[in-house]
């Protein structure tokens, strides 16, 4: 039965870490998208008349396309960080067995 309970426990780590790639994958896309969107805008704002970089870059950061973006990338980061966090709950719970497992041992050398 033990046996069971230690595959079911694997794999669902390996789910969990498949879903936290998933999240990472996501996140870092994002991340570099968000650089290109804003080249693509800034240019776009260049084109349309604005002359300095900085009013390119204040339009294309008020834009609605860099908006929408950002608020993405912040759900994001949200579900990778949950992932992340259900990554280090398994690990605790890996690490209290290993520890139980341990003193169970020592209790057992000591009383025959």
């Amino acid at each position: 039965m033990q046996d069971i309970s230690k595959e079911n426990q694997l794999n669902n780590l390996r789910e969990i870490g498949k879903n936290h790639a998933q999240a990472k994958r996501k996140v870092t896309i994002l991340e570099h998208g968000r650089q290109i969107l804003l080249a693509d805008l800034m240019k776009k704002y260049m084109l349309a008349g604005e002359k300095t970089v900085a009013g390119q870059d204040r339009e294309a950061r008020a834009d609605d396309k860099y908006k929408t973006h950002i608020e993405a990338l912040g759900y994001a980061i949200e579900e990778e960080l949950k992932w992340a966090w259900e990554k280090r709950i398994v690990e605790i719970n890996f690490e209290k067995w290993k520890t139980n497992m341990i003193n169970n041992t020592i209790e057992r050398k000591h009383y025959g």
